[in-house]
């Protein structure tokens, strides 16, 4: 008789593609996974993975009876998540995926304080692109995306919860250091320095400097450089090349490095940072509780930020 352990087997693999990543994703050893599964398709009497191919990929009737796995998953997740009500438990299995541009520095604010406050939680955590989170949201492979929304996405919920505004990291010898705060004339001619396509906050930073590439994309400069890392890109303003933008949650890691933080003028540009769902999502208290961490360890300085006029960045 097949069991849900099974269902959450056969949809770990088909997420990873591997029968050992998807048997570490479960915290058990992979002959336990693949004995499981090969008893699942023996009571089915089918083949659900071609282990023929590398990464693994399932088979027509087994794609089906992944889908529905998700669907009985789901609903038993509902039983579990009636109960916590009833009872005001907040536990169960989170699988949280987070953006490059947020993890670094917002993970340290809440990811502790939410273990300590919730030890019957188990959370997975993992760092992943906005495309290939809102993915695996689609196909209810995670259960929560930290994103910066609106995304538009009619399968998707999304829970917002701050405005983060930008800020201007220069080079100490740039012109733009001597300014006391800036606007978008200010970056016409000066060398914005970009994350990689794929990065959201890539187009945000284009949307900031008023949709114009910058010299950097122009080939007026005589550097050209892309990173996947905000880090990587302050590094090169500090040794004189070009500008970048930061969120806010970044100014506290750079308050002690050489370049110069400088304010957007009245109304800030700013992301709205929020807590994506599937719209079938059912664990709501374990969602209301992760919010609630969120938005009790934000620093104080931004909740009073926050209360100034921003100027939010519509992507869509």
């Amino acid at each position: 008789m097949l069991t849900l352990t099974q269902l959450e087997y056969i949809v770990a693999v088909e997420k990873y593609g591997n029968f050992r990543l998807a048997a570490k994703s479960r915290f058990v050893t992979q002959p336990t996974l693949s004995m499981q599964i090969q008893k699942l398709e023996e009571e089915l009497g089918v083949i659900i993975f071609d282990r023929s191919h590398q990464p693994i990929v399932a088979t027509p009737i087994g794609q089906k009876i992944i889908d529905q796995s998700r669907v009985v998953l789901s609903q038993a997740a509902l039983i579990a998540e009636l109960i916590n009500r009833e009872q005001a438990r907040i536990e169960g299995e989170l699988r949280v995926a987070i953006i490059p541009t947020l993890a670094p520095y917002l993970l340290p604010l809440f990811l502790q304080e939410f273990v300590s406050l919730y030890p019957g939680v188990k959370l997975h955590m993992e760092e992943s692109k906005t495309d290939d989170i809102i993915q695996d949201l689609r196909r209810n492979q995670l259960d929560v995306g930290i994103l910066v929304t609106p995304l538009g996405e009619d399968l998707l919920r999304e829970l917002p919860l701050f405005q983060e505004p930008f800020s201007l990291y220069a080079s100490p010898t740039s012109e733009l250091a001597l300014q006391s705060e800036i606007v978008e004339e200010d970056l016409e001619s000066q060398g914005l320095l970009l994350l990689t396509e794929g990065h959201c906050m890539r187009e945000q930073m284009l949307k900031v400097c008023g949709g114009k590439k910058g010299a950097s994309e122009r080939g007026e400069r005589q550097l050209q450089f892309e990173s996947g890392s905000i880090e990587t890109l302050c590094h090169l303003v500090e040794s004189g090349h070009g500008y970048t933008i930061i969120p806010y949650l970044a100014k506290s890691w750079l308050t002690q490095r050489t370049g110069r933080i400088i304010p957007f003028a009245q109304p800030q540009p700013s992301r709205e940072v929020s807590l994506v769902v599937h719209r079938s999502f059912v664990k709501e208290t374990l969602l209301e509780a992760l919010a609630s961490c969120i938005r009790n360890t934000l620093p104080a300085d931004l909740k009073r930020e926050l209360e100034q006029p921003l100027r939010k960045l519509n992507l869509k």
